[in-house]
């Protein structure tokens, strides 16, 4: 039964490449048509990724940055890239100010009525001197004017800091397509963070509880503060389900006065600095071998899983993309190169050490296209607002609209991932835009495993991405440079 699904898998694939290419009377076949369909068919038949991703989610699991874990992942990796055929395979490497070891957290409400909540631990959460108890204050301030209002009210307290946001009691699906987001602050928000971590510190706030806003009992792992990377969080924090945070804010609605119980145990810093690591690899340009096209995803993960769909699937995506386009012994204009990032899950630190250690290059840097929005089918690419690129790259893309189906192009903004650090600098940083399917379930969550992946939409990714590098690098010119972001 399963060599049949995959064999349908694959047939569909196949007949989706073939079909999808043939010419209406009259129509002149793009330039770069042949080689497409070489990479599209070389992908759809003889594709590792999903060997590559059960090695890299079941043997060598959970990948937090700083770990020995996500070393051996940038090993593995690297040793991959080589098996490829690759060129200047290497471990760049970058320094966090101290590694960290999860612990456990025990959460329960002794006031009004004894209640234990399903909680873990914040990333890089320091511990409490033991159990504490204090009075549960929710305290509502995005600015630091608001907080000090709270000035003298927080000693010994246990704090929230937000309401649980709206849960949704079954799938929607939307009527219309979806309107891009507002873009949102990250920089005053991270600022903000410091002030009110700071703040709480003065005051005496002995923990935080943060809603993991998803359903279920899932858990959405972030850090303890984002104000603070890779150092000990100045107040110890607590992720709760979203059911027991919702318990938590009903009762705290009352009026009665609350009071919790706190307790993180066993979470481990290093004694100081630790280098962590990106994986890079490059096919080397034939004419134009200082001109690169990139090719992104981030190699760690959160640790209460294996990072399979944030963001496993994304680096079996890179690693199928160079395998297919060396195994082809294609010899592209521009040199492609591969990048595995760390230190994404904590604040993009990883690309943020890249483009810093690489900003003597940067003008070279043609386009980056990352893939991190777990196992869904790329729907197309989000060009982040750069329209001087639009008409050149939906000419250079056509291929993949007329082959695979992939839609036309779109010029929203999608934020949290790689290519934001890129686009900041002035280079043009592009994101695959993915149907969801589980990502937003699964991600960061206790349930993000192999067993989530869908087989023939992360070939179609890898089948997006390496169309695209190459194509890209066969360009006359390199793209047009957005403006630099402040």
């Amino acid at each position: 039964m399963k060599r049949i699904t995959r064999l349908s898998g694959f047939l569909f694939l196949l007949i989706a490449v073939l079909v999808g290419s043939q010419l209406l009377p009259g129509q002149q076949e793009h330039p770069l048509a042949g080689v497409d369909r070489r990479i599209l068919v070389e992908i759809a038949e003889n594709s590792e990724q999903m060997e590559n991703l059960r090695y890299l989610t079941d043997r060598i699991g959970a990948r937090l940055t700083g770990t020995e874990a996500l070393k051996r992942a940038n090993e593995w990796t690297a040793q991959r890239f080589r098996d490829y055929g690759l060129s200047n395979v290497r471990l760049e490497a970058w320094p966090i100010e101290h590694s960290w070891r999860r612990g456990t957290a025990r959460v329960r409400v002794v006031a009004p009525e004894e209640e234990w909540l399903a909680a873990e631990v914040g990333g890089w959460s320091p511990n409490t001197p033991g159990p504490v108890r204090g009075p549960l204050v929710y305290v509502k301030a995005e600015t630091k004017e608001e907080l000090e209002a709270y000035r003298g009210k927080l000693g010994g307290a246990i704090v929230i800091t937000s309401e649980p946001r709206p849960r949704k009691r079954k799938e929607e699906r939307p009527l219309r397509p979806r309107e891009p987001e507002p873009r949102r602050d990250f920089a005053a928000r991270i600022q903000f963070a410091r002030v009110r971590d700071d703040f709480f510190q003065e005051e005496g706030v002995q923990g935080i509880l943060r809603d993991s806003d998803k359903n279920f009992g899932l858990f959405n792992m972030s850090v303890a503060s984002f104000g603070h990377p890779y150092q000990p969080a100045p107040i110890p924090v607590a992720f709760l389900t979203p059911e027991s945070y919702d318990l938590l804010w009903r009762l705290a609605q009352d009026g009665q006065g609350v009071e919790v119980e706190l307790e993180i145990s066993g979470c481990e810093f290093s004694d100081g600095p630790v280098e962590v690591y990106n994986t890079v690899a490059e096919i080397p340009g034939s004419e134009k071998p200082d001109e690169v096209v990139l090719l992104g995803a981030h190699l760690d993960s959160w640790d209460l899983a294996t990072g399979a769909t944030d963001n496993g699937t994304g680096v079996s995506v890179v690693l199928e993309a160079a395998r297919a386009l060396s195994q082809l012994g294609l010899k592209p204009k521009r040199t492609i190169r591969f990048v595995l990032f760390s230190g994404e899950e904590q604040g993009l630190h990883g690309a943020r050490a890249y483009v810093e250690a690489h900003k003597d290059e940067l003008e070279r840097i043609s386009a980056v296209l990352v893939h991190d929005a777990g196992t869904g089918r790329v729907e197309t690419i989000a060009l982040q607002g750069n329209a001087q690129a639009y008409d050149i790259l939906r000419e250079l893309l056509a291929p993949l609209r007329q082959m695979i189906g992939v839609a036309d192009l779109s010029l929203r903004t999608l934020g949290g991932s790689d290519h934001a650090p890129f686009n900041r600098a002035g280079v043009p940083a592009f994101f695959c835009q993915q149907e969801r399917a589980t990502y937003r379930q699964t991600h960061h969550s206790q349930v993000d495993t192999f067993d989530k992946v869908i087989r023939e939409d992360l070939l179609n990714g890898a089948q997006v991405m390496a169309v695209f590098a190459y194509n890209v690098a066969q360009a006359e010119a390199m793209l047009p440079r957005p403006p630099k972001k402040e």
